[in-house]
Order: structure tokens, then C-alpha cells, then sequence
């Protein structure tokens, strides 16, 4: 049996906010009203934490819950099925410059591993998506972050995050092998 604290509060700036029920917080971080570093405090808390500290918000605990029948109307249904890839990627947004692997994609965005900490929500990249095998095709994606996934370890200017990625424009190229990647993981 999984256990629901419906009593949580969000610190943002000096101002408390709450209570909320847990329903209503993971709908909050699906919409990006709350993100990965805000404060949030409940009573079995000893103090205010950052929200990706705490397991109640885990993308494992979320794996769980979505199975729940009272809470899976918390979670937003993506429009097009995730494929797991893992295929080498560069890009820039308009600042700087990386170098990273896409770890899963589907036509309407993805989830990218980028050897930096320094790209933020809200940033919009242009990202190439490189040919890594003989049945595969290169192509461009124009996008923007949605979400930045945080740790716990200590970041410095080599470190790797994940980034969930929203995609404005892609090549038609880049769909029919999207697609392709699709068939091949269903089969």
C-alpha cells in the first residue's frame, strides 16, 4: 500500500503555499508550476527540501503511482509513445556549445543526457542527432527544455544532466526515423 501525504507546502521566494494534496503537487511538476528545486515541506519532513531530493517525487515512485487508479489522473498522457535509444548528439542554445547522448525520443520531444549543467529550463537549443549506425540517418531538432533533471551529487562545469526536451521543428528525416526506431523496439 503506498502512502499519500496530502498536507504539502511550497516555499517560492519568502512565501509559503499549501496545503496542497499530493494529487495536486505531481500535476504541479507535470505543468512545470513547480520545478525540480523548489522548496516544498510536509509534516513527516524535519525541514523545507528540494523537491528532487525527496523519493515522494521520484521517477521511480511516478512509475509506481501511474498504476494507481486514484492518482493516474495526475499524470499528463504524452500525445506520441517514448522509444529507449541511445544515439550521440551535439547542439548549442545560442550561448554554448555540448556534446550528449538522446536516451529516449518520441516525434514530440525526448530525453537528453548533456555533458553540462549550464543549459536551463526555458532555453531554446538547436541539437544535431548523429547517425550511429548504418540503418540510421542523421537530422536536426529545433527545441526547447522543459524540465532539468537535478542530483544530488556536486555539479561542476563537466557534469552531465538529463533534459526533457519539447520540440518545435524537426526534419522530416529525423520523424520517419523516430518512427523506424519505433518499429524496431516494438518488434
Amino acid at each position: 500500500m503506498i502512502q499519500i501525504e496530502n498536507n504539502w507546502y511550497v516555499l517560492l521566494g519568502d512565501q509559503k503555499f499549501g496545503p496542497y494534496e499530493y494529487k495536486v503537487m505531481i500535476q504541479m511538476l507535470q505543468s512545470h508550476q513547480l520545478m525540480d528545486y523548489n522548496y516544498v515541506w510536509a509534516p513527516h519532513l524535519e525541514s523545507w527540501t528540494q523537491v528532487f531530493e525527496l523519493t515522494e517525487f521520484s521517477k521511480d515512485r511516478f512509475a509506481v503511482l501511474m498504476q494507481n487508479p486514484e492518482l493516474k489522473s495526475a499524470f499528463i498522457e504524452r500525445k506520441s509513445n517514448r522509444t529507449e535509444v541511445l544515439v550521440p548528439l551535439m547542439g548549442h542554445n545560442h550561448i554554448r556549445f555540448f556534446d550528449g547522448v538522446l536516451t529516449s525520443i518520441s516525434e514530440s520531444g525526448g530525453l537528453c543526457l548533456l555533458n553540462t549543467p549550464l543549459i536551463q529550463v526555458g532555453d531554446q537549443m538547436k541539437i544535431h542527432v548523429k547517425s550511429n549506425q548504418s540503418n540510421s540517418v542523421s537530422f536536426n531538432i529545433e527545441c526547447e527544455v522543459i524540465r532539468k533533471n537535478f542530483t544530488r551529487e556536486r555539479l561542476n562545469s563537466k557534469s552531465g544532466l538529463y533534459y526533457a526536451v519539447r520540440f518545435h521543428d524537426i526534419q522530416k528525416v529525423g520523424i520517419d526515423q523516430i518512427r523506424k526506431w519505433s518499429e524496431v523496439k516494438a518488434s
